[in-house]
């Protein structure tokens, strides 16, 4: 899996992951060096685990570009309609109030 995370990040890929699937992206090495969550529960987790990522434990989502974290499983939503906002348009998915 990892092997293929890295793959589809060197063709151009968006990866993206919330919750603990954070934790792959961070095994690949995709989220070194760059700022990423995960649920609060497990972020001291990945911050010891993974001393070259930021983690941002209070962000619902964090757009790194190309590698797109989220937090909890109610923040996934909240990443999903972040990325078809970013991807498609403001008319694709709810508009924030």
């Amino acid at each position: 899996m990892l092997d293929a995370l890295s793959t589809a990040y060197e063709r151009g890929a968006l990866v993206a992951a919330h919750c603990v699937g954070t934790f792959a992206l961070a095994a690949a090495g995709l989220i070194d060096g760059r700022r990423a969550t995960t649920h609060w529960r497990f972020a001291d987790l990945l911050a010891d685990r993974h001393p070259r990522i930021t983690v941002e434990p209070d962000a619902l989502y964090i757009d790194e570009g190309r590698v797109v974290t989220g937090a909890g499983a109610a923040a996934g939503f909240d990443l999903c309609l972040h990325l078809l906002r970013r991807e498609h348009g403001a008319a694709m998915a709810p508009r924030e109030h």
